[in-house]
């Protein structure tokens, strides 16, 4: 038999975007093969075929393949729409400040937006939600929003503040949840390094064992 055949089950196959195409790394294949172009935003979704394919070869109940997927930390982007958030509402809002006072409709406020929160509505850097400045000045607006920064429909402003400040109030919700599992994940690795509950029960195994073999001994020296 085959010894690739032998050891089909005890190698790794990795699917990775790179230069706009998907390839297969197949670790008992000489190359990389080539799955052809990224054809959508979610590329796993073209991968999703080869792998259905082959948990398909073994039966039910089988597990015989274990899935890893490696990802972006989910706050990192989580961070980002918040920044993104944070400078549209607070750009908006000044460009909309402006044209009321223009109009006489109103004394502009002032030019502090770096308040932290006003309203429960968050409009600068915060040590909470992980949130720089400089994330926030790197930000980049969307068209639609960049489009309200030249109109000068106040209504419509408006309505646009209103439905970015219900958006940060998930997304910030959302942040929150990210570092709890995040902190919870370091506390559980944290109490798995100093468990010596683990240690002593593999010495009484152990010492279990040797008790049982020199039993064991001692009578197959008296027989």
């Amino acid at each position: 038999k085959d010894s690739d055949e032998d050891n089909a089950g005890f190698h790794f196959i990795a699917f990775i975007p790179v230069q706009e195409k998907v390839w297969k790394l197949d670790g008992l294949e000489r190359q990389p093969q080539n799955l052809g172009p990224i054809v959508s935003d979610d590329w796993v979704l073209q991968v999703a075929p080869e792998i259905e394919t082959r948990m398909a070869q073994y039966e039910d109940g089988q597990i015989e393949f274990a899935i890893l997927s490696l990802v972006k930390e989910p706050l990192i982007k989580l961070v980002a729409a918040l920044a993104e958030n944070v400078k549209s509402i607070t750009s908006i809002r000044r460009h909309l400040l402006q044209i009321q006072s223009d109009r006489g409709e109103l004394q502009p406020d002032s030019p502090d937006d770096n308040e932290k929160v006003e309203q429960d509505l968050l409009l600068g850097p915060s040590e909470r939600y992980r949130l720089s400045q400089k994330a926030i000045d790197q930000a980049v607006l969307s068209p639609e929003h960049e489009q309200q920064l030249k109109s000068d429909d106040v209504v419509a402003m408006s309505a646009v503040v209103q439905q970015l400040s219900t958006a940060q109030t998930s997304m910030r919700a959302s942040i929150r949840d990210e570092i709890k599992a995040i902190q919870a994940d370091d506390d559980r690795a944290a109490s798995r390094r100093n468990d010596k509950g683990l240690l002593a029960k593999g010495l009484l195994q152990v010492l279990e064992r040797l008790g049982r073999m020199r039993i064991f001994m001692e009578s197959a020296c008296c027989s």
